[in-house]
């Protein structure tokens, strides 16, 4: 019987954080209120306080949940044992994905600008994403795809930034024309930190994983057919 409420209260705080994630990956936080989530969700004001304390506590849940989910998909790439340029890469097409594609991406990078300053949310966040990146980078280097003289931390950061801008100047929901600059922009920095001998293997590579990411972008899309969901 235990067994069984714990199970129904986890599918509640789940039916709740998916309800608040599409709700912040569509409109601003302050424009977000806790009715819009609840009515979304079906459910009431205390099944939500139960759970979460407040809308500010639920936006938090909502971060903390997807960060944990962002870093085991970024493993996951990192154990396919691809070269450390070529997992820098995915990783950057697969935060493009995921932010494209799924509210609790999308809402994540909303939200951390908002309210992630206070308690240092968003600087633990992008640090701990930058720290991240820059073992891949130190592995890049090691193989030689990735020049010595790159400082593997001031290219982690470089790459976030680059991101970070991209999502600004470029509207996510044109998917084709995002990912279509992303790879526009990295094929932009590799002279500057991949051999002579190296850029052209990498600008092959770079325009496969952008064709790849706008099949696996319009294969997520809510017309596609169940079984076109899985890439």
């Amino acid at each position: 019987m235990a067994d069984l409420t714990d199970r129904r209260a986890d599918t509640t705080r789940q039916q709740i954080l998916r309800a608040a994630a599409h709700q912040f990956a569509q409109r601003a936080y302050h424009d977000v209120g806790l009715d819009d989530i609840l009515a979304e969700a079906e459910l009431t004001k205390g099944a939500m306080y139960f759970h979460f304390r407040s809308k500010h506590a639920l936006a938090l849940a909502v971060i903390e949940e997807q960060v944990a989910a962002a870093g085991a998909a970024a493993k996951a790439l990192v154990d396919r044992n691809l070269s450390g340029l070529e997992t820098l890469i995915d990783i950057g097409y697969l935060m493009a994905v995921e932010d494209i594609t799924e509210d609790a991406a999308r809402a994540v990078l909303h939200l951390l600008p908002l309210i992630g300053r206070a308690g240092g949310w968003q600087s633990g966040v992008l640090a701990e994403a930058i720290g991240a990146l820059t073992l891949v980078v130190e592995r890049g280097v090691t193989e030689g795809d990735i020049l010595p003289r790159c400082e593997p931390h001031d290219v982690a950061q470089l790459l976030m930034s680059m991101y970070l801008g991209l999502r600004q100047s470029v509207d996510l929901n044109e998917p084709e024309e995002f990912l279509t600059q992303l790879g526009r922009n990295w094929e932009i920095l590799l002279p500057g930190m991949v051999p002579e001998a190296r850029v052209g293997y990498f600008s092959q590579f770079i325009r496969r994983r952008t064709a790849l990411a706008i099949r696996t972008v319009a294969q997520r899309a809510p017309s596609a057919s169940p079984g076109d969901q899985a890439v």
